[in-house]
């Protein structure tokens, strides 16, 4: 059975439907949430913990469809970002902690350490210039996700995701450094 039903089984009730579509994504989990949360200053949560914050809201979806593994772990990505910046939001409410994260993926072009809501904030910009870069931006940084995974969630070419990454990622940088 492919992805897109197992999830739908898991959506309708079916748990053994949802160990089944975890324990093969388990491992890509794994590396997507210790990337969020490498270096963290002042998060909570362990990797275990993140996954399975990640794995609780996606089991509360309703009405989404997957086409391939790609798109799970993608949603999984913007669930454990969306995760951690609940918690630094709650954090910062008490003025007493200021929240820097340095990044740690494995795509190995971004070392420079940032403030997860300002991040956070510049992303919510860029979606409103062009949902699809940050989506890109989203499932790379974030996730770490490959260029032929993200082509394949987003349906267009390999070529189309490079560029507009590489765009992407110079607006965020400079963005960042400001």
């Amino acid at each position: 059975m492919d992805h897109s039903a197992l999830m739908a089984d898991w959506q309708s009730g079916d748990t053994d439907a949802g160990d089944s579509v975890i324990r093969d994504i388990h491992r890509e989990l794994e590396a997507i949430a210790a990337a969020k949360l490498a270096q963290e200053a002042r998060s909570s949560l362990s990797t275990g913990d993140l996954i399975n914050e990640a794995v609780i809201r996606l089991s509360r979806l309703d009405r989404m469809e997957f086409k391939s593994r790609a798109h799970i772990l993608a949603l999984a990505s913007r669930i454990m970002r969306q995760i951690l910046v609940d918690q630094a939001r709650r954090r910062d409410a008490d003025k007493r902690y200021h929240t820097k994260v340095t990044l740690q993926t494995n795509i190995g072009e971004w070392q420079l350490p940032v403030e997860l809501l300002a991040l956070d904030m510049h992303l919510e910009e860029l979606r409103a210039i062009d949902p699809q870069r940050a989506n890109i931006v989203e499932m790379r940084f974030f996730g770490g996700m490959s260029m032929t995974d993200i082509s394949t969630v987003l349906d267009i070419s390999v070529a189309t995701v490079r560029r507009r990454w590489q765009v992407s990622r110079i607006w965020l940088h400079d963005r960042l450094s400001h």
